[in-house]
């Protein structure tokens, strides 16, 4: 019998605890962190990734209730335990249509709070004069703890409508600058969201906000490193791998494949971590699957995604300075810099010419570019995802079968609902059309690949064949396959020992519809 239960859909600290639940144990790494003595803490992390439950457990630790740590580290220390009053807001339950319902809300949360600690009375003209009376009662205990879960969500949830999220900013902000002008009363004040709004569009007055979301104190403190794992999961490990006729070997590396790849910060000494969400799940379930992603895109994601999908096509290994990633301004939205601060995206290099910087951000695993490729063709090709993953099916299959027709003909299938609207007339289109289906293929495929003759277009390698294809827009399908010969872009390939297939494919619009053709030939020596 399993000693602990998962916690999979639990993110309140004390019933983690009374309810005999695995807690990974981060409190060595809340104490260093409050160690530095800051006032104000800020930290940015993706969605179901351990936020909630961070600022629960730091709601229990400055209760002083010190009962609910025994047996974690930060029991045993000298951490003061004192009793201080908390404010805990979170953004996710508290409604936000618009900015009036927002201030309304803000307001019904705080009286709730008062009225918790035996304040039935309180000013409930405006959030800020709600706050104010709020904090100088309170304040007769002892110094308060404000805690904020999910700051960004009024704002998020209404990208798609930059009015609307213009003006939950301002209420936002004269929120903020009503905290820090009652700096007196705070023993600590701290912030979690998703994004990274710039200080002077949200926390103007907050001079010494400490952002620790890149900084090595934080890197591990949400989500899993592989020693944790290890650690507080190896009985569900045993049972996965028992009950499956695996190996613990095999449960780790697919989850590394599948969950790893999460880094914050742009030192690569640090080891990244796992999503805690799908690790759970995964254990929990004993099988692989996309559980963050499935469990629930953000919808301004999706209307960006919507916006110029094309753009977004081929966003894996792309480059940015470290300031793009700093923050996200609501009336110039990087869509890069979101993806990567929701997740979507994360640090893969950091390379240094002279006094030059750039990060090279891509997918931090299987499950999310598998997940958002998928979501991406689905709209680019303008089908249901179903579909798409139908279609995938056959494409693989072809491949493996060395079919070119099926393939060729899945392709067709795939890309003819694409609305002549959407339609770009340059080879590059088709290009990342092609190079976002083979993602999903889960196999070898490597594009714009860099040979002694030239750059070919794309190469597939599966098992037991190589596939090197050349793509032509409103030219012959046999002139691309003939350039293949001409640059002699198979000779890279020759050593590999597999048999290889070349591919000449050529595209147009005809008519309104999406026309292919193609041109294949093994090659023979």
């Amino acid at each position: 019998m399993l000693s602990k239960r998962l916690s999979t859909n639990i993110s309140t600290f004390s019933k983690v605890i009374t309810e005999n639940c695995i807690y990974v144990d981060k409190t060595e790494q809340i104490y260093h962190l409050f160690k530095e003595k800051s006032q104000y803490y800020f930290l940015s992390r993706p969605r179901r990734f351990g936020k909630s439950l961070l600022i629960s457990t730091l709601e229990e630790l400055f209760k002083g209730n010190k009962e609910l740590f025994k047996g974690l580290w930060i029991y045993s220390s000298n951490f003061e335990w004192q009793e201080h009053p908390i404010i805990h807001l979170d953004f996710l339950n508290i409604p936000h249509s618009d900015p009036d319902m927002l201030k309304q809300a803000l307001v019904r949360a705080l009286v709730k709070i008062a009225a918790d600690y035996g304040f039935p009375k309180i000013e409930q003209a405006s959030p800020e004069e709600a706050l104010k009376c709020l904090a100088e009662k309170l304040a007769t205990k002892n110094s308060i703890v404000l805690l904020i879960d999910e700051y960004d969500k009024p704002i998020l949830d209404h990208l798609h409508n930059i009015e609307i999220a213009e003006k939950q900013r301002t209420v936002l902000k004269g929120f903020y600058e009503a905290v820090k002008s009652l700096d007196r009363y705070w023993h600590a004040v701290f912030i979690t969201g998703v994004s990274r709004f710039s200080k002077t569009s949200i926390f103007s007055g907050f001079n010494n906000l400490n952002d620790i979301s890149e900084k090595t104190v934080s890197v591990n403190l949400l989500g899993y490193t592989h020693a944790e794992i290890e650690h507080y999961f190896s009985e569900y490990i045993d049972l996965f791998a028992q009950e499956k006729k695996l190996t613990s070997q095999f449960l780790f590396d697919e989850m590394k494949t599948w969950y790893d790849g999460y880094r914050f910060c742009g030192d690569l000494s640090k080891e990244p971590v796992f999503n805690p969400f799908s690790v759970l799940y995964y254990l929990q379930d004993q099988k692989r699957a996309n559980y963050w992603f499935n469990s629930g895109t953000p919808s301004f994601l999706v209307e960006l995604l919507k916006q110029n999908p094309y753009e977004l096509s081929d966003i894996n290994n792309i480059f940015v300075t470290p300031a793009d990633l700093g923050t996200v301004d609501i009336n110039n939205i990087n869509r890069i810099v979101l993806f990567y601060q929701t997740g979507y995206l994360t640090i893969k290099d950091f390379l240094v010419q002279g006094s030059s910087e750039l990060f090279m951000l891509g997918y931090p695993n299987q499950e999310v570019a598998l997940s958002v490729t998928a979501h991406l063709t689905s709209i680019l090709a303008n089908i249901d995802k179903a579909k798409v993953d139908s279609t995938i099916f056959f494409i693989k299959k072809a491949l493996i079968d060395n079919d070119i027709t099926l393939f060729c003909k899945s392709l067709k299938t795939l890309w003819a609902n694409i609305p002549y609207s959407m339609h770009i007339a340059r080879e590059a289109y088709y290009h990342s059309l092609l190079q976002n289906m083979c993602n999903l293929l889960g196999i070898d495929v490597q594009s714009e690949v860099l040979t002694s003759n030239g750059r070919l277009d794309l190469v597939i390698a599966t098992k037991n064949r190589i596939f090197i294809f050349e793509l032509k827009f409103k030219e012959a399908a046999n002139i691309a396959l003939q350039q293949i010969f001409d640059k002699r872009y198979y000779e890279k390939y020759l050593l590999k020992g597999k048999p290889i297939t070349l591919v000449g494919l050529s595209f147009d619009f005809k008519d309104k519809k999406l026309d292919l053709e193609w041109e294949s030939q093994e090659y023979k020596g």
